[in-house]
């Protein structure tokens, strides 16, 4: 464990089985840490320290150490594997979203299969503009995150009260998201809509909601 500490300490107490190898450690090492309760098991070839500060989501977090189970976490680029999607929407605290899958946009042209059914990787391109660190994991900004969730014509109730969120704790610009979501509009059910008469339209729809919520 004295060689692995300070790789759990700086992955939220986690540890992949080939970062333990690489580190001089051996997989029958790790079960018998396991054995004695010192770790714990999270995920094919992911385990925890016991006793560690369980931090949020810690569950996305192993499944994001999978993508590139070799590389710390300082070590990893966007082409390595991203959170995105409804994941990135849980990882800033936006909207209402109990997903049954962590999603993932790894770029083209590395290709990566999990046979994981709780997990989706989508194939896009991203920039280095796209992405931030996000409490020890890559994550997709807030503005593409709602790029993504349009794109796949997300919930429109959904996307809204993403989209409330991210303006009501200034995690993103209305006129950028204006931009953003000109293109999608049309697949909502509103062509011709601006870019940003579409976010005036799903933040009304919120502002309604909350507005009945509140007199029932």
């Amino acid at each position: 464990m004295s060689s692995l500490a300070s790789l759990t300490e700086a992955q939220y107490g986690l540890v992949t089985t080939r970062q333990a190898e690489l580190s001089g450690a051996h997989r029958r090492d790790l079960s018998r840490l396991v054995q004695a309760g010192v770790l714990e098991h999270m995920a094919h070839g992911v385990y925890r320290v016991a006793g560690a500060p369980r931090p949020c989501l810690t569950e996305l977090r192993a499944a994001w150490l999978q993508l590139a189970p070799e590389l710390e976490t300082d070590q990893r680029e966007v082409t390595h594997g991203v959170v995105s999607h409804s994941s990135a929407a849980l990882m800033y605290e936006v909207g209402l979203l109990d997903p049954l899958r962590w999603e993932f946009i790894i770029p083209p042209p590395r290709r990566f299969r999990t046979r994981r059914q709780d997990v989706t990787i989508h194939r896009a391109r991203l920039t280095a503009g796209d992405v931030k660190w996000v409490d020890g994991l890559l994550v997709t900004t807030p503005l593409r995150t709602v790029i993504d969730l349009a794109s796949l014509r997300f919930d429109g109730g959904h996307l809204g009260l993403v989209v409330a969120d991210m303006l009501e704790r200034d995690l993103a610009h209305p006129g950028d998201l204006s931009v953003a979501l000109a293109p999608y509009a049309a697949a909502y059910g509103l062509p011709g809509t601006t870019g940003r008469e579409f976010l005036e339209h799903l933040t009304d729809r919120q502002g309604q909601r909350t507005s009945h919520a509140a007199h029932r």
